[in-house]
Parts: structure tokens; sequence; C-alpha cells
């Protein structure tokens, strides 16, 4: 009741779009964001707060742009610069058609993609029934291994909508200028292209890049009866900048802060300790889950955290997906069908053991713990508007955020009450269950298979 009679989450969250805009680690406003946040923490009565400093490399966009000629004169097209691209590049080249960029299109391409400009689809366009999409940093990984001079991905979503992300693994700078184009754009040059027109691409940009210490903001509310058994509600803080980040991720992160408020205002504690960490970094390549992940490995923190439960762009749960060892997919079965108990006109019980990447999940995920996420559809609406400037408080509906605060909460307690919780997964386990899942090419290519 304290979640939906009191709920702050989506007032939290509107005032921030409001005053702060977005959350873009290294800048200004994303400085503000983690000290709003530890306040928020602090003002819900936990008092166990700390910011956890690490450093990353901090891009920011400048200027850029994009003239296609075909001999005869020339289009200038509009296109925003993906995050961790050159600071400074020029290149002109002639552009090729590489579809949607995965191995087996690259392979039709053979040698032809070396010292070309890369067209590629950012999701899947006529793609054979089975494909699995890959990650446009995955994407671009691909295209800079067969010799491409620099890559333009084609946004997905129709209205001339463009998209920005990280084209980069690791947070690192990638040697070749990666942008993007509306669907529209797309469309035109690959039927230009289809009709045997010869192309060129001229892609310019100007960026920044500088080293600076973020932080992950973490609270805790202590366990009453194993304080040593930590459960990890997690998911990131950070936005990019072309809007305020409303639901990529403000929805997770200040549903965690409603959700640390409500636990706290509650008269019984969980048994277990919960942890709340709000990451940075996360959009330019995990960077602040890394680093937690690294330090609490260095320091044996890894083998008391049972679980990680993270809210990356979580709305109305309407079931929760795991991936752990023996015993994790029971358990949320049965904690799943206690929550359908309570609420069966909102909550359906699904249960999902998909796994998937590049979210604050993976580190833990690769280090054995069992990780589990809300399953909600934020609808077409929400996701075309993924890392775009449309990202903004518009598309929140605030009873998802009441329900994910409601639902997740009571997963939280139940897991916590548990006499015993399922382990992690041994080194044999992960590497299986990986496999199983079809992860061993993405996380080759981002350099995180360890075996």
């Amino acid at each position: 009741m304290e979640a939906q009679r009191h709920a702050l989450g989506y007032t939290w969250l509107r005032w921030s779009t409001t005053h702060i805009g977005h959350r873009l680690t290294g800048s200004p406003q994303g400085t503000r964001a983690e000290v709003s946040s530890d306040s928020l923490f602090r003002r819900s009565g936990l008092e166990h707060v700390q910011l956890f400093p690490f450093r990353a490399q901090a891009w920011s966009r400048g200027r850029v742009g994009l003239t296609i000629g075909d001999g005869s004169g020339f289009l200038h097209l509009t296109a925003v610069a993906l995050a961790n691209t050159p600071l400074e590049a020029d290149v002109e080249a002639p552009l090729i058609d590489a579809g949607n960029g995965l191995p087996a299109d690259l392979d039709l391409l053979g040698n032809a993609l070396a010292g070309k400009v890369a067209l590629v689809n950012i999701g899947l366009v006529d793609a054979p029934e089975g494909s699995r999409n890959l990650h446009r940093s995955e994407k671009a990984a691909l295209a800079l291994a067969r010799g491409a001079a620099a890559i333009l991905f084609v946004n997905q979503v129709e209205g001339g909508i463009l998209l920005t992300g990280t084209a980069s693994i690791d947070g690192t700078l990638i040697p070749v200028p990666a942008a993007c184009v509306a669907t529209e754009d797309g469309t035109n040059l690959r039927a230009m292209l289809a009709n045997g027109q010869a192309l060129t691409a001229r892609l310019t940009m100007s960026n920044q890049s500088a080293v600076v210490e973020a932080h992950n903001v973490i609270a805790e509310i202590r366990g009453t009866r194993l304080p040593e058994e930590v459960i990890v509600v997690g998911g990131h803080l950070d936005s990019w900048d072309l809007a305020t980040g409303a639901t990529d991720n403000g929805l997770g992160s200040y549903s965690i802060l409603d959700l640390a408020r409500a636990m706290q205002a509650m008269p019984f504690k969980p048994e277990r300790t919960v942890r709340f960490v709000l990451f940075m970094g996360e959009e330019q390549g995990l960077l602040g889950s890394r680093a937690l992940v690294e330090h609490y490995r260095k320091s044996g923190e890894l083998a008391r955290i049972k679980c990680m439960i993270n809210l990356d762009m979580a709305g109305h749960p309407q079931g929760f997906g795991v991936a752990g060892p023996s015993g994790w997919s029971d358990l949320i079965a049965a904690l799943s069908t206690s929550i359908h108990q309570v609420d069966s006109s909102s909550y359906s019980g699904r249960v999902s053991e998909e796994i998937w990447l590049h979210s604050d999940h993976q580190p833990f995920l690769m280090a054995g713990v069992p990780v589990l996420y809300p399953l909600s559809d934020l609808g077409k609406h929400v996701y075309g508007c993924y890392h775009s400037s449309c990202d903004d408080i518009h598309l929140v509906d605030p009873q998802a955020m009441v329900n994910n605060v409601r639902f997740t909460g009571m997963l939280v307690y139940g897991l916590a009450a548990q006499e015993a919780l399922p382990g992690q997964f041994s080194e044999t386990q992960l590497k299986r269950r990986l496999t199983e899942a079809g992860l061993e090419g993405p996380l080759r290519i981002g350099g995180d298979w360890p075996w």
C-alpha cells in the first residue's frame, strides 16, 4: 500500500526531466543526477548511502555532417554521431549496402567492404527466419574487422527519428566515424544503390572526450536475519543527451529510488540485505557496473551477492525473467504465483528464462551471479523513442512506475524471506547456459567470452 498511496517515483522523474535534463556520464547534468539521487536516498531515511567513484572516458558530441554524392550532385542528409566515435574525422568513400550488418551479410560482400562506407540497419530488415540481431557496437566491430572506412546506421523507426548510442564495445574510441540516419533516408539510399547508382558518402565529425570521475549511487537496507546475504536491485541512472532519458532509464532508476523509499517506510524490514545501485556509464559500455563488479570480485564481496535484479526500461511488470542455475526458475515461478494471488488483475505472473546482454546485469551474470528482470512491454511508441530526441516524460505512465515498485518490491521481500536461496553459477554451468542461449558469438565479438 505504501507504494501506491505515497508514490514519488514519477514526481521525482518529472522534476529531473525539467530541472536536470539528460544525464550523460561526465556531463554537469550527469553529476547533478548523481548528487540528487544520493540526496533522495538520504531523504527517504536510508542510513547506508554512498557514492562509488570510478574513472570513465566521457564522450560528448560536437558537429557532424553527411553528404552523399552521385556523380552529378549532392544530398546533404541529417545525421547524428554515435558515441565513442573519433574526435576528428573526415572520410569520403564509396557507399556500400551491408544489409543488417550480421556476419552472413558481410560474408556475402567478401573483401568489397574494405575502404567503403557501410550502410547498416540497426534492426533486422528482411532477415532469414531465426536470425538474431546484434548490438550496434558488435556490428561496428564486425565492419571494422572487414576494413570499413566509416559506418552509416539506418534507424528502423519512421518519422525522421535519429538514434544515438555507443559504437564501441569497451568504451574506448573506435578508429572510424559512425553515424545514424533516418529510415526514410536509408531507404532512399538503398533504392539508389539497388538501381546501380554509384554513391559516395562524406562523413565529417568533431567530438570531445575526456577521462572523468563518475559515481554509482549506492544505498542499502540491512537485513534483519541474514544481513551478510545481499540482493542487488540496480538500474542505470545515466542517459544519452538527445533527450531527457525519461524511459531509458529514468523509468527504472527513479522506480528504484521510490522502491527504496517505500521499503524504508515499511514497518517490517527485509530479512536479507537489499542493496540499491544506480549505475552511471551504462550507455558508454557498462562502465559503472563493470567497475563495481570488479571491485566486488577483488574485495570478496561478490560471494555475498545472491542475485541481481536489473530494472532497465522496466514498466508495468507482467512477470519476471530469470537467468540462474538449478532452483532459481522454480523459485521465481513460485514467487510470481504468490504475487499473482495478491493482484491477479494487474499481474499475469509470466516467467521467462531468456538471457540478453548490454545492460548492467551483464557484468554480474558473467561473474556467476543469477540475474532477474521485470517483463514488461512499453509499446512501440516508447521503443521508437529509444536513445532518441523524443524520449521525454510524456512517454511515462505514472501507474506503470507504481506497479514496477509494487511487484518488484513483492519479489524482493519474497526472496529476502526464503530460508535458503539457490546458489550462483559454477563456471561450467554458466558456460553451458550462455552457449545454449546463443550468446557465445556476441560475447566473443565484445571480448567478454572468458573461455
